[in-house]
């Protein structure tokens, strides 16, 4: 290792150049009071040694801008500045700003400056042990220390974890970091009581001591019943701090009820008001009574299927259940798509027709067969619930709704009871309502617009209940020009069409005894040499399919295959999408491959006309939802 000895007489011209820079301090202890004069010579040194400064004139240990340059990279020459400087709180925070550990080797007089500890802890969290004993335990210092981000607290340094005005500070908002602070201030009645108050599991991390005193669970509570899980048992029994948990929290508590309380009909009844699965954690003779069941059942219908199976089984509490389904719904002369439901419990019709189903279902059939009476007021009820899915000017479509009837009629036949005469009655209400708005509203059109604008209609009524329930933004990508949507309005339309086509068709069980051989090379010539060249027949181009095939690509989207199935004498026509699922069957009379190709051709010409407009429709979802 090189010492100064070797350069003691290099002259101070050839310093910089020839002397190692980490011998530039030893070289100035011995250099002469003329060269240490040298204000040119001395800053070239003390910029690049900065402990150099020791040495400089009087004049560069009183230049702020030198020593702010010299301390940015050299902390510890901040010593070696003018007292006028070192007493300057103005430079001194500049310098403490420049670099934080500056505080180490600032005078007496601000070691204790609050506003530089908090400065260069802002800047450096690892100065905080540099700092005295009384800046570490400040609470704004220890603030500083986390930077708002308390999950730092748990590596954070002791003296920070137990103390105690920082602690009420932080865990009065984030009280679930309590976990993180020291064992005693865990067992500080203050610090507990500031922690639950902003959090619900705050009072799982309190000592077990204070987890059993009344004042600091009912706080907890008070803020968020849920923590009454972390209560002690005896204040798990205090019937004030349970009812005061049920009536705090959007959720079931009774679970952490004692054994006592959770027979106590007041606190079951006032827990089941509040949250429809607390029927699960009442004692079983109180979930057999008859005043607790109406309850739930008057509240949250759809937790019939969760009351006891004896329940489930009483005529008077499936009856109450259905009703209550009924009563629960949405106000149909308010309900719209594009709001919430003004139910309290049903968010949509959906849900309602759901829970009346399971609900009719426990319905013994025998009973069903045998009560007339009994058939015709549940029949009512549905009724009841079905209609008020459509009201006119309010349910945004021009169809009716029949699909809980309808469902309710497959019931009766799956159960061999004869409808009664009332169900009968309104779906054939229904149908010649459906058919009446459609004939009104579709009137000037031909069969084949008619199709396409049921169609679309249709398209439509599902991407705004999709909106409804997931959002609007969730069909921004469905709505776009060539989203789904409009390739999902066209692909199904095109197979509309294809059903139509019944001339071109026989049932295949009447193909046993003809006398048709299918050879799929002659159909694919005789299908090129038919269709114009602007539609491409490409054979094999499915290859999912094991069996023989032609498409027909009537457009990038749209096409139809040919199908060679089991028997060599049938082709089985599937209109099919690339991107899609969908495929539909229809079965093609090989001596009919010319009126099929009139058929192609007739799609490729409209379906650029009917794109246009299921695009409009598109653009016009999109203007209504804001996108």
């Amino acid at each position: 290792m090189e010492t100064i000895e070797k350069y003691r007489d290099c002259k101070k011209e050839e310093v910089i150049r020839k002397v190692p820079d980490n011998l530039w301090y030893d070289w100035l202890e011995q250099a002469s009071e003329e060269d240490r004069a040298d204000e040119i010579f001395m800053k070239k040194i003390i910029l690049r040694r900065g402990e150099c400064l020791k040495f400089a004139p009087a004049s560069l240990k009183s230049d702020r801008d030198t020593v702010l340059k010299i301390v940015k990279c050299s902390p510890s020459a901040f010593v070696y500045a003018s007292d006028e400087l070192q007493n300057d709180r103005k430079f001194v925070k500049q310098a403490v700003n420049m670099n934080a550990e500056v505080i180490r080797f600032v005078s007496d007089r601000f070691k204790n400056d609050k506003g530089l500890a908090l400065l260069a802890v802002r800047n450096n969290r690892e100065i905080f042990s540099s700092l005295t004993e009384e800046m570490q335990s400040d609470a704004d210092v220890a603030e500083a220390w986390l930077g708002g981000k308390p999950f730092k607290l748990k590596n954070a340094p002791e003296i920070i974890r137990d103390n105690k005005a920082f602690a009420i500070r932080t865990l009065s908002m984030y009280g679930s970091f309590l976990k993180d602070a020291s064992e005693h201030l865990r067992a500080d009645k203050e610090v507990v009581i500031a922690a639950v108050g902003s959090a619900w599991d705050a009072l799982g991390f309190a000592c077990e001591t204070l987890r059993s005193d009344r004042d600091i669970v009912l706080a907890a509570v008070r803020h968020d019943g849920y923590a009454l899980q972390f209560a002690s048992d005896k204040l798990k029994d205090d019937k004030e701090i349970v009812l005061t948990a049920i009536e705090t929290y959007e959720g079931d508590v009774l679970e952490y009820a004692s054994e006592r309380l959770r027979d106590d009909k007041e606190t079951v009844m006032t827990a089941v008001k509040r949250c429809e699965y607390s029927i699960g954690f009442a004692s079983e003779r109180l979930r057999h009574d008859g005043d607790v069941i109406r309850t739930v059942l008057d509240a949250y219908p759809g937790q019939f299927e969760n009351l006891p199976d004896d329940v489930q089984e009483d005529l008077d509490y499936i009856l109450f259940g259905l009703e209550s389904v009924v009563r629960h719904l949405p106000d149909p002369n308010n309900y719209s798509f594009f709001e919430d439901s003004t139910s309290e419990y049903y968010s949509d019709f959906a849900q309602a027709e759901e829970d009346f189903l399971d609900i009719f279902e426990s319905i013994p059939s025998g009973l069903l067969q045998d009560d007339t009476d009994l058939s015709d007021r549940v029949s009512r009820l549905a009724i009841e619930l079905n209609n008020a899915y459509y009201k006119e000017a309010n349910y945004p479509y021009e169809d009716v709704h029949d699909d809980l009837i309808r469902r309710m009629e497959s019931l009766y036949e799956e159960y061999d009871i004869p409808i009664r005469p009332i169900l009968k009655y309104a779906i054939e209400s229904l149908h010649k309502e459906s058919k009446e708005k459609k004939d009104d509203k579709y009137k000037d059109l031909d069969s084949e617009e008619r199709c396409f604008y049921e169609n679309l209609d249709n398209y439509e009524k599902i991407v705004c209940k999709s909106a409804a329930k997931f959002g609007t933004e969730s069909e921004k990508e469905y709505l776009s020009p060539d989203g789904g949507f409009v390739k999902n309005c066209i692909t199904s339309f095109v197979k509309a069409l294809v059903y139509s086509q019944n001339g071109l068709y026989r049932d295949s069980e009447l193909w046993e005894n003809d006398n048709y051989e299918v050879d799929l090379n002659k159909v694919y010539d005789e299908i090129r040499s038919l269709l114009p060249p602007k539609i491409k027949t490409v054979r094999k181009t499915c290859e999912f399919y094991y069996s023989d095939n032609i498409t027909v690509d009537v457009t990038d989207d749209i096409h139809l295959i040919l199908v060679r199935a089991v028997s060599p004498k049938i082709i089985n026509i599937r209109v099919n999408r690339a991107d899609s699922e969908h495929e539909h069957d229809k079965w093609l009379a090989p001596n009919r491959l010319g009126e099929f190709c009139d058929m192609v051709k007739h799609i490729s010409d409209i379906c650029g006309k009917y794109t246009e407009i299921a695009q409009r429709r598109a653009a016009e979802l999109r203007d209504r939802f804001g996108l």
